[in-house]
């Protein structure tokens, strides 16, 4: 009985102790995103997080099958201050090239006919979404099957922290982020980065 009450006694003090080495460890301090991670469009799946002076930089990319990337970043104490989409595609994709309007000319140079031309077939991907919705709120949802896509933004200086949460394929992937220079993976969800 007297063992019983002392593994009691002992998980009431040590379960609280571990929860908050958990909490802890959940977060991880800005320094460990000093320097862009080693990735190459198309060649990996998954999220890539640095900061570039006082730009933070968030991409994802994947090995060429189609994935939907979601999710939203946070700040907490502080704001925006800048935002920039990524996206080297520009949004747009020719499918099929435009044809000019054919003119015939005769003799001296004067029109004779005018045969008509053909507009580009444009793809565009207007169900892709990258917005920053509030001065503290950046969402978005995009698809893509091999390119690169992300974001950039800056904060204000009474920012403490960003919380990441990112999904892909609509579930939380933590192992498929990768963060600074050494690609430290955090894994952890959702990414909590203390900005002091």
């Amino acid at each position: 009985m007297a063992r019983a009450s002392t593994v009691a006694r002992f998980m009431v003090i040590a379960a609280p102790l571990l929860l908050a080495t958990h909490l802890i460890a959940a977060d991880i301090g800005v320094e460990r995103l000093a320097g862009r991670p080693q990735f190459s469009e198309g060649d990996a799946l998954g999220y890539f997080i640095w900061k570039d002076g006082d730009t933070f930089k968030l991409r994802w990319t994947t090995f060429g099958a189609n994935h939907r990337f979601s999710g939203r970043i946070v700040v907490e104490g502080g704001e925006f201050r800048s935002f920039k989409r990524i996206d080297p595609d520009t949004e747009r994709k020719v499918l099929v090239p435009g044809r000019p309007p054919r003119v015939r000319r005769g003799p001296g140079g004067r029109v004779r006919s005018v045969r008509g031309g053909r507009a580009p077939v444009v793809a565009t991907r207007n169900e892709d979404v990258i917005v920053q919705e509030t001065e503290r709120l950046i969402r978005f949802n995009t698809e893509t099957d091999d390119d690169l896509d992300g974001a950039e933004f800056e904060v204000t200086g009474d920012a403490a922290l960003l919380r990441f949460v990112l999904e892909i394929d609509g579930e939380p992937r933590p192992a498929e982020v990768e963060v600074g220079r050494g690609n430290f993976k955090p894994a952890e969800h959702p990414l909590v980065v203390r900005l002091r």
